[in-house]
């Protein structure tokens, strides 16, 4: 059995991540969407449950198997964690927005906060996004130290539930004519570790890494981008920069964040 869980603040973003779940998951006799709510001491519990009860029906249309549930605690993050934790989430799917445009952009977000814990995959939706089947999917990696880790094995269940053709980017300053020996090698070993899923390698000679990825997402057509935030440096450019997440913010494809 899958978990999918969905967090609910009842804005726009939120709505719109849980319709993209329902829709996503709407063929999986196996997936039970979890429609969550974490309320703050002095809301009305029974309004917030009329609203899940209300996009639950809505919802039904699509899945088939939905909960409901509103809990409360200290914190948002922790408690959203714990829970995904006991249930053994398969992914939990977060809308991109706050509650206001300043605390998108300067008092930092909780789906960016969530995708940092290490307890299952995020997929973050983007506001005007919709749910058109996952039929290409980008990983984008640094090619380093490639092992069947955790994060691969996440990744592979991915892979296996939606099938979608794999295509897999590196962008890095260093790459000229020809593949360095390094590289060369870190490709092999990831070919061979996702030889089921028939990969497609690229390499990108640009120095905007971003830049380079939506460039790719346009001219393939991407459903979904996968990154690996495996090791901190790259974590912190692919998400803990202002540019970086503007960039995120107005992309118009989903990103799964895989975490060790």
């Amino acid at each position: 059995m899958k978990t999918i869980i969905v967090p609910l603040d009842f804005s726009e973003t939120s709505f719109n991540a849980a319709h993209y779940a329902a829709k996503m998951f709407a063929n999986d006799t196996n997936a039970t969407l979890i429609l969550y709510h974490f309320y703050s001491e002095g809301e009305d519990v029974s309004v917030a449950n009329n609203y899940l009860t209300s996009l639950r029906n809505e919802l039904l249309s699509d899945c088939s198997k939905i909960e409901t549930i509103s809990e409360s605690g200290d914190d948002f993050i922790d408690s959203l964690s714990a829970f995904a934790h006991v249930r053994s989430a398969y992914m939990i799917i977060m809308g991109l927005t706050g509650k206001s445009v300043l605390s998108q952009y300067f008092s930092g977000s909780n789906t960016l906060k969530m995708s940092e814990k290490n307890v299952c995959p995020v997929l973050i939706i983007p506001a005007d996004a919709r749910y058109n089947g996952v039929k290409n999917v980008l990983i984008a990696s640094e090619m380093r130290m490639i092992d069947e880790t955790p994060v691969l094995l996440a990744v592979k269940r991915v892979l296996h539930d939606f099938k979608p053709s794999l295509h897999i980017l590196n962008v890095d300053e260093s790459h000229y004519i020809s593949l360095t020996k390094e590289f060369k090698e870190e490709r092999d070993k990831m070919e061979g570790l996702l030889a089921e899923f028939n990969p497609e390698f690229y390499f990108m000679r640009l120095f905007d890494f971003h830049e380079s990825i939506n460039l790719f997402v346009n001219d393939k057509n991407i459903d979904m981008i996968i990154i690996e935030p495996k090791h901190h440096s790259f974590y912190q450019k692919l998400f803990k920069t202002m540019h970086t997440k503007k960039m995120i913010y107005q992309s118009k494809v989903p990103v799964l964040a895989v975490h060790e």
